[in-house]
């Protein structure tokens, strides 16, 4: 009976571990953290300051997103981080901050979101926290590819907007 239970015990222990394993994983590319259909992909809403929000189906800009957002490698930032990086909202505000959201179709639900704070930073929020108590958000990493792709994005956006 004692073996039985100890049996149990463990296949209990083992289970948990691999659990916590698995829900522990850091996300770190754009794919992971907002999973989508590249192909479906056919409209970027580009959103600017306050007043600013400009639609756009053009397939090569699409593209161009899509595949520097493919190089970039992320990091989950904490609450505390968020509220510095976007100075408690006021980012938001500000003309130089874009916000991008990729769509399948023109009325659907944006696909992933992108904030584009600057040529230097972008913060991608996780799609399936998105409809939780709070959003995760992943702010890329400071590699030179990953600056490098931060940088098109923040152009491709700029010269968009203009």
């Amino acid at each position: 009976m004692k073996a039985k239970k100890f049996m149990i015990l463990v296949v209990i222990c083992i289970l948990l571990v691999i659990q916590l394993a698995g829900c522990s994983q850091e996300k770190f590319s754009a794919n992971q953290i907002s999973p989508l259909d590249k192909n479906k992909i056919t409209m970027m809403i580009i959103s600017s300051g306050n007043s600013v929000t400009k639609e756009f189906d053009d397939k090569e800009q699409i593209k161009t997103l899509l595949e520097n957002m493919d190089v970039i490698r992320f990091s989950k930032i904490s609450i505390n981080q968020e509220e510095e990086v976007l100075d408690k909202g006021k980012k938001f505000n500000v003309d130089t901050t874009f916000v991008l959201q990729l769509l399948e179709t023109k009325h659907g639900a944006p696909k992933a979101t992108i904030v584009v704070i600057s040529d230097k930073e972008l913060i991608l929020t996780d799609r399936e926290t998105m409809e939780k108590t709070r959003t995760v958000s992943y702010m890329n990493q400071s590699d030179e590819t990953s600056l490098n792709a931060v940088k098109e994005i923040y152009t491709l956006a700029k010269k968009a907007m203009d």
